[in-house]
Formats: C-alpha cells, sequence, structure tokens
C-alpha cells in the first residue's frame, strides 16, 4: 500500500506564501524563519509529494506545472483547516451583541439570517432593534448599539469603523394600472419621517418641480403596501417591497429617477463577535425593501 504524504499545514503554508510573496526571503520574512528554513521546508513538501515543485529561472526559482496546480488545492486545505478549527474554538464563543437594524432592512429573510448565527453560535445573545437610520445612528453614536445596518443615501458619508455592504435601487411604485393625473400634485404614501426612503422621493419630486401631497404614513412595510396597492398613494421602495396588487411605475409616469442608496455596516468597535456577523452579512447581503 503506498505511503500518504503527511501534508502538514506548517509545510503548506510555508508554501502559499512563498508563492503569493514571489521569494524564499520574502516568505521568511512575513513567517519568521530564516531563509534556510523555509528552504528545507520546500524541500520536505517536495519530498512527501514525490515531485518538484519549483524550477530554476535564471536567479530566481518559478513553479512547476506541478506546482502551479498544488497551489490552488493547498490554499483550500489551509482554509479547511481554519474553519475546522474556528468550528471547535467558537461553539464555546459567548457574550452579547446589540445590532440596531434600519426598518427598510428588517424584513424579508432578514430574521432568517440572524437565526442562522444564533445556531451556530448558540451562547451569544442577539440584542436586535430596528428603527430609522437617523435614530439608529444617534443611538449608535450614544454607545446604545455595538453595530447598526442602515440605509444611507450614496454620498452621505458612511462615518468611522464603517463598511458599504451594498447599493439598492430606488423605484417608484404603485398600484397595477397606474396612470398619474397631471392636474393633480402626487399623492405620496411613506413610512413615517424620519425616513430614507421618504426624503429621497420628497427631494426627486422637489428638484423636478413636480407637486405632491403626502397622503399616508405608516410605520408597517405591510400596511404601506397596502395602501399603495388600494391606491391611495405611489411610494418610494426597492422592488422586493412588491406585493400582488402592486407595480413598478415606468418612466412613462414622467416621475424622476431615484438614486440608488448603500446599505452600510457599522461597529463601535471591534470584537470577535461583530467581525462574524460582518462575515454573514458580506456573504448574505440585507435585503433592502
Amino acid at each position: 500500500m503506498p505511503r500518504t504524504p503527511n501534508l502538514t499545514t506548517d509545510l503548506l503554508r510555508t508554501f502559499v506564501s512563498v508563492v503569493e510573496l514571489d521569494g524564499f526571503n520574502r516568505a521568511a520574512h512575513r513567517l519568521h524563519k530564516t531563509q534556510s528554513t523555509v528552504s528545507q521546508q520546500i524541500h520536505r513538501l517536495e519530498q512527501e509529494l514525490g515531485t518538484a515543485l519549483f524550477e530554476a529561472d535564471g536567479r530566481k526559482r518559478r513553479l512547476t506545472a506541478a506546482g502551479e496546480r498544488f497551489m490552488g488545492h493547498a490554499k483550500r486545505l489551509l482554509a479547511m483547516h481554519e474553519a475546522a478549527v474556528a468550528a471547535v474554538s467558537e461553539s464555546a464563543l459567548e457574550g452579547e451583541v446589540r445590532l440596531g437594524v434600519a426598518q427598510g432592512l428588517s424584513e424579508g429573510p432578514f430574521p432568517e439570517l440572524l437565526a442562522q448565527f444564533a445556531r451556530s453560535y448558540p451562547r451569544v445573545r442577539l440584542d436586535v432593534h430596528t428603527g430609522f437610520t437617523q435614530e439608529l445612528t444617534a443611538a449608535f453614536e450614544r454607545g446604545d448599539y455595538d453595530l447598526i445596518l442602515t440605509v444611507q443615501r450614496g454620498g452621505s458619508g458612511t462615518g468611522t469603523a464603517s463598511r458599504v455592504l451594498g447599493q439598492a435601487r430606488l423605484r417608484w411604485i404603485g398600484p397595477e394600472g397606474f396612470e398619474r393625473d397631471r392636474e393633480k400634485p402626487l399623492a405620496l404614501a411613506t413610512f413615517s419621517p424620519p425616513c430614507t426612503f421618504r426624503q429621497a422621493a420628497i427631494d426627486a419630486l422637489n428638484r423636478a418641480g413636480i407637486p405632491w401631497r403626502m397622503a399616508y404614513t405608516t410605520t408597517s412595510l405591510p400596511g404601506l403596501m397596502a395602501a399603495v396597492k388600494n391606491g391611495l398613494g405611489v411610494t418610494a421602495r426597492t422592488e422586493h417591497a412588491l406585493t400582488a396588487g402592486a407595480a413598478l411605475i415606468g418612466a412613462e409616469s414622467g416621475l424622476p429617477d431615484l438614486a440608488p442608496v448603500d446599505v452600510v455596516l457599522r461597529h463601535a468597535r471591534q470584537t470577535r463577535i461583530g467581525d462574524l456577523l460582518e462575515a454573514l452579512f458580506v456573504e448574505t447581503p440585507p435585503r433592502a425593501a
């Protein structure tokens, strides 16, 4: 029976560092090893695999065809090792995180996303509150939250320790078959102030010189969309807010384009729990509705 190569993480990490840094000296510096130790480890890895991973190229060494093929496998093996260690060590992770979430992000699949996190880290206590971006930001700056997820208009600034997770396109939404009566002010249905989407709609209409009136306000997305589909007013939301009986309003209505909004995550301070939540939100960005 042929011997199974002993591919230790130390050998794999040395190999990946040499390739990524394009040199034995630079890899030795990163790994806090001597160049001779790095060379010895590469030689040992080649012996374990039974093939050369590098070949001479003038005064430098470059990957052989086998080395090029092995590089991807080496990185995946290291990633699997790190994931296995994290799964064991972080199952015991405990603590509390106070998370503020903009109302427009808290609908749809977001609760399931948090439930997934709670199942993975059962000893972490999630304290989640929803609200409007301006209110969440003020509370965050008072120290009431560890993290906040907000929607902000492009160019409005995100503050320190923040990350833009993505953009959401705002659209005009009205009842099916909507036809704008240009002789009357446009009836609007929106969330109560302060609401980023509400202000975006008002600003766009004012810039376009289109008269409007506030016909319906609420703090409930289902209530808002019920008002829209029944013709009480049009609203500015993302297409994810669409429900039966409501439809996107086309350019033929003459309504102005709406600028997109950013989905932004802010940390009060870097913590392991916060980093894990950020990784989850990067992998599955919260969806604005």
